[in-house]
């Protein structure tokens, strides 16, 4: 008779501490970020131990793509101990940037599955290292200058990526590519290929008296293939990863993008409107026998060859991004979108800028740009004009509202309490409070505006538009200002009351609240009732009794009176 084989006994899982539960999940999300762009991760490495240069750590992920590779580092470190995190990794970061190549051959002779990986075409010296260092709460400056040699991915830029590259898939990589400061030449064959050529469209050029831009921008039209467009174009998001001053567009929506995907895939023809784009200045247009053609002496629009040099980030899509990322690599019917993405055409107008514009200025026009073509439509949000109105017009009052909310949100009893990113949840929206309640208080005139109080003997060169720095001084006096009312109403309540959570009744903090507030603010400035944090200290000794909750999301008129009623007059 056979004997009943013994039962193993299961291996009982360890359980996972907060902190541990916390880093997988962050983790899964830089993971799927470059997944989704067409990295390759080296799982054999992750978390290995080893010694390099009297240096010992390890790296919690390393990702290769061609001749590219990413050692990556993750923290869920609250920001106060992030740089304890940080610090003691300096000798090796500092080793490795040193020399790259030096490092690679020592760490792929101690773990072969790295060479195995990436492709065996490049040696050591032709190939990218960079170490991303990933925190999912913010790294302070003065750490991040400490160590300035490697790419810092916070918390914001890489919700902005998980974004992008789930909306976009592996034709994200050239966005992921500039942000770790990379260029065509860095990656893959173009590393090793000593050809260089440009991208060549026929197209139309048109006169400088037809267009009306000013004297040296250059107005083309041109056909090109969407898979093009996708390598060469990049788009100033707002809420991405570059410079918060230069970005004035809407994110990119995965659900409008799968849209117009089907009906790619179900209609299979193109889109017949254009595209907007800016083109580089070392854009060449030329006739057909190659010389140079110069759209002020045209008299009508002729035929021409434009010239693009070759490169990716090259090209900048001002309107029609969804309609050119809908051709993304990867993903559903890609199989029949890839045939599209080289047989279609798109109808491309390009606006080439002189050799000697600034960046801020292309921005500028840029921005401008999209605001007129977009303003008339239901889609261009009121957040995204205040922002552009911010880098185009500073000086008016909406912008210096909007000004004043990103100082409050920086420092004071508001900090980080509005919607910063297009992640932020449980947030105060800011677009009614500059509107109404802090775009009357701001403006540069009137007896209710902290413009009247300000004790500036300058102040009046605000009006001529000018004076950056004076404009400052005066966003500033006016955050101080609404701070100390904020703040001494934060000392007065109930700390229960001093939360965002839709779930608390009688909160302080939400757009009607914060308005009504202002508001009360303003009526007391235009009376001469005004003063520091003890003036409204005592002012609001019983503020805890009031009912914030009795007021809908409109009636802060309202409450603003009804708060000046009660605790000034």
């Amino acid at each position: 008779m056979a004997t009943a084989k013994p039962k193993l006994k299961r291996k009982k899982r360890k359980k996972l501490t907060p902190h541990e539960i916390e880093k997988r999940a962050y983790r899964k999300e830089v993971r799927s970020i470059f997944g989704n762009s067409g990295f390759t991760r080296v799982g054999y490495i992750s978390d290995k131990e080893f010694t390099y240069n009297g240096a010992t750590s390890d790296f919690d992920d390393v990702y290769t793509y061609e001749n590219i590779i990413v050692l990556i580092e993750y923290t869920v470190s609250k920001a106060d101990k992030v740089g304890a995190h940080l610090k003691p990794k300096k000798l090796l970061y500092d080793e490795i940037v040193a020399d790259t190549s030096a490092f690679l051959n020592f760490y792929e002779g101690k773990f072969p599955s790295l060479k195995e990986t990436r492709s065996d075409l490049y040696d050591s010296d032709q190939c990218k290292v960079i170490v991303l260092y990933c925190a999912k709460h913010n790294v302070k400056k003065k750490h991040q200058e400490l160590i300035s040699r490697i790419k810092y991915f916070n918390y914001p830029i890489l919700r902005y990526f998980k974004s992008v590259t789930e909306a976009v898939k592996l034709s994200s990589r050239f966005e992921l590519f500039h942000f770790l400061g990379l260029s065509i030449n860095n990656i893959g064959e173009n590393s090793i290929s000593t050809s260089e050529s440009n991208d060549v469209y026929e197209g139309s050029i048109l006169p400088h008296s037809h267009s009306n831009f000013p004297i040296g921008y250059k107005v083309v039209s041109f056909y090109v293939d969407p898979g093009s467009l996708l390598e060469r174009s990049y788009v100033l998001r707002s809420q991405g990863w570059r410079d918060e001053i230069g970005l004035y567009q809407r994110m990119i929506s995965k659900a409008k993008i799968n849209a117009i995907r089907k009906y790619l895939n179900v209609e299979g023809r193109v889109f017949i409107n254009n595209i907007i784009v800016t083109l580089p200045s070392t854009t060449k247009l030329l006739d057909s026998e190659r010389n140079t053609v110069d759209p002020v002496k045209l008299k009508k629009t002729a035929p021409g060859t434009i010239e693009i040099p070759k490169g990716y980030n090259y090209i900048g899509l001002i309107d029609g991004q969804h309609r050119v990322f809908a051709y993304h690599e990867g993903g559903v019917s890609d199989d029949n979108i890839a045939k599209m993405r080289k047989r279609q055409n798109l109808l491309v107008t390009g606006i080439i800028y002189p050799p000697d514009v600034k960046h801020l200025d292309k921005t500028k026009f840029e921005a401008n740009l999209f605001l007129e073509i977009n303003s008339t439509q239901t889609n261009a949000k009121s957040d995204l004009k205040q922002a552009i109105g911010l880098m185009l017009r500073p000086f008016s009052s909406e912008s210096i509202a909007k000004a004043v909310i990103n100082r409050l949100n920086n420092k004071g009893a508001l900090e980080d309490m509005f919607e910063k990113h297009f992640f932020d949840r449980d947030k105060i929206k800011t677009i009614s409070i500059v509107s109404y309640g802090l775009k009357p208080i701001v403006k540069l005139s009137g007896t209710d505006s902290f413009f009247y109080l300000w004790d500036n003997e300058n102040k009046n060169d605000l009006l001529d538009n000018k004076n950056d720095d004076l404009l400052s001084d005066y966003i500033g006096f006016c955050a101080e200002n609404v701070d100390n009312i904020i703040s001494a109403i934060k000392q007065k309540v109930d700390n229960s009351k001093w939360t965002t959570d839709k779930k608390v009744k009688n909160k302080v903090l939400n757009t009607a609240a914060i308005n009504g507030i202002i508001i009360c603010q303003r009526l007391g400035l235009e009376d001469g009732i005004i003063g520091d944090l003890d003036f409204y200290n005592k002012k609001f000794e019983s503020i805890d009794t009031f009912d914030f909750s009795a007021y809908k999301s409109s009636q802060y008129g309202q409450m603003g009176r009804d708060l000046y009623d009660e605790f000034f007059t």
